[in-house]
């Protein structure tokens, strides 16, 4: 078992009688987009909020693209594209996501996508713009709408019609830090009160089990720059990091420990838990992954030094389940450059196990399941040749593709081979193995046939002409950058967002929101929807645990 982060909980059989440092009718433990959105959410119903954050928030969403996925909407009839609620569902449900949540959270989910990108954008968030339509992991500026997922794939866009769903905040590169302060903005605008710097470290529970409060340690003011400072060390798009970035955990861990101070708030109405995953635990990592743990120090770790994992066990301290703790997405990024979908994934046994061009961290499942995680991309000279020079000229994009692209190139294990059998020895593949998958793979695209593994025709592509090279995509290359980000978490209510025992009885005044629970993201992952669950999950807790504030006006914090 990991070691735990967090204290058994305090028991008040009779809250009344405690000394509380402050109250408000929600507290919020995570200080991201999902718990922005829920602080939000929670004030717009009139009710007071404090959010708390171990750091000074942001997490996972402030690092990311600011990509929402969300079907039916104004930003795509602007761009000349169709789309509605039934189509996002009918993809998403082939994508797994029904298997994680069930077809009513779906639904609801698809439902409200519209409502939550317009909630999102009246707070200020601009979308809008050209539709990027080609193959892509993110669009060049000037393009903020794009095909996120598969939806263009044969075999899904037989069973629903395709439609750029991923919307992209109207700024130039990634737009998550945009996407994060105007939210944040929005929130201290309507009165939420901020405790930062102040890990969470126990709740209060009642005699019956209801969830009264939580228990912070928050550092005081003079260690508050050292703090920060350890927290920018863990950036989680820049490679090489990994031991510096976790020495700078365990020094964070060490002056919270040290200096924290004790304060008690009392929650009125209820506490949400919206702490992110747990990324940065490499316990939980050796718990539930164990060949990636293998690797852990070459992994990207998508999120923030908060995805710890600490939100998930505080909930389980209270009777909470986890669900979905060894499903991940795990980035495999073949294009850009585009012309690296033209290649063919292989094994060991130089099988071809997977579509090329299918979205990056479907591709990165996929090799993990591989015989000890072992992929090469096998190219002709021409496309290997003309991949390099895209990698070169990605633009604005060039720190986030081009660079990790061209890093992998020339440091990551790439080999040339005058045959297919002198390219197999070369990277400890079955000669005979992959000489019989070239075969087959270029009779299909000769006759043009349908792919097995569903890529388009137009990227059926004979490999033919020697010399061949190979790129490593194993997971134990470092150079290679697979992002990794946790989809499970705590067991929510689909309808309110309360964690949930194993029993399936409700952990009374507790929700969960964003990474920390499991959910929209947990069982099929896409880009754009990590941050559209923030919204739906933040919002549905808000509305449940302050439903009886109904549209009074807002109250004042203290």
């Amino acid at each position: 078992m990991a070691e735990l982060k967090v204290g058994a909980p305090l028991r008040a059989p009779d809250p009344d009688t405690l000394q509380w440092d402050e109250e408000a009718d929600l507290i919020v433990i995570g200080f991201g987009g999902a718990g922005a959105a829920a602080a939000i959410q929670a004030r717009d119903n009139g009710a007071s909020v404090i959010a708390v954050d171990r750091f000074a928030g942001g997490g996972a969403t402030a690092f990311s693209g600011g990509v929402f996925y969300a079907g039916g909407t104004r930003f795509q009839r602007d761009a000349g594209h169709e789309d509605n609620a039934e189509e996002m569902y009918k993809y998403l449900a082939q994508e797994g996501v029904i298997d994680a949540v069930g077809p009513q959270t779906l639904r609801r989910f698809c439902e409200g996508s519209n409502d939550d990108i317009e909630w999102v954008s009246g707070l200020g968030v601009k979308y809008g713009g050209k539709a990027f339509v080609d193959k892509t992991n993110f669009p060049p500026d000037g393009y903020y709408l794009y095909f996120t997922g598969n939806e263009k794939m044969p075999a899904f866009a037989a069973q629903a019609k395709p439609a750029p769903r991923g919307h992209r905040v109207a700024v130039n590169g990634q737009g998550g830090w945009l996407y994060y302060k105007t939210l944040k903005d929005a929130a201290f605008a309507r009165g939420v009160k901020l405790i930062a710097h102040a890990p969470a470290h126990r709740l209060v529970v009642d005699d019956t089990g209801a969830v009264v409060g939580v228990e912070v340690h928050q550092l005081p003011p003079a260690f508050h720059q050292r703090h920060e400072k350890l927290y920018k060390v863990l950036h989680p798009w820049r490679p090489m990091n990994s031991e510096r970035s976790m020495k700078a955990a365990a020094a964070a861990t060490d002056l919270e420990r040290k200096h924290g101070k004790a304060l008690l708030l009392r929650a009125r109405q209820g506490v949400v838990i919206a702490t992110g995953g747990y990324n940065h635990n490499p316990e939980l990592f050796r718990e539930n992954h164990p060949l990636l743990a293998k690797h852990y120090h070459k992994l990207l770790r998508l999120g923030s030094m908060g995805d710890d994992g600490s939100g998930m066990q505080l909930g389980e301290t209270v009777g909470g389940a986890t669900e979905g703790m060894s499903q991940l997405g795990i980035a495999r990024t073949i294009c850009p450059p585009d012309i690296f979908a033209h290649g063919i994934l292989v094994n060991e046994k130089g099988e071809r196990f997977f579509n090329e061009a299918a979205y990056a961290m479907r591709i990165g499942v996929g090799v993990m399941e591989q015989p000890n995680g072992k992929a090469w991309l096998i190219l002709t000279r021409d496309q290997f040749w003309s991949g390099l020079k895209g990698s070169l000229l990605t633009g604005g994009n060039f720190m986030i593709w081009g660079l990790p692209a061209l890093i992998n190139i020339f440091l990551g294990g790439t080999r040339r081979g005058g045959t297919l059998e002198a390219l197999a020895r070369k990277i400890h593949v079955d000669p005979a193995g992959l000489k019989r998958t070239v075969a087959g793979f270029n009779a299909m695209a000769r006759a043009t046939r349908e792919d097995p593994f569903g890529k388009m025709p137009s990227l059926l592509d004979p490999l033919e002409k020697a010399p061949f090279y190979a790129l490593n995509f194993s997971i134990d290359n470092g150079y290679a950058a697979a992002q990794v980000m946790t989809t499970g978490g705590l067991a929510v209510d689909g309808e309110t967002g309360m964690v949930k025992r194993r029993d399936g009885s409700l952990v009374q005044g507790l929700y969960a929101a964003g990474r920390a629970a499991a959910g929209i993201v947990s069982n099929g992952f896409v880009s754009g929807l990590t941050i559209a669950d923030t919204v739906f999950s933040g919002r549905r807790a808000a509305r449940a645990a302050t439903a009886s504030q109904g549209r009074s006006p807002q109250r004042d914090m203290g």
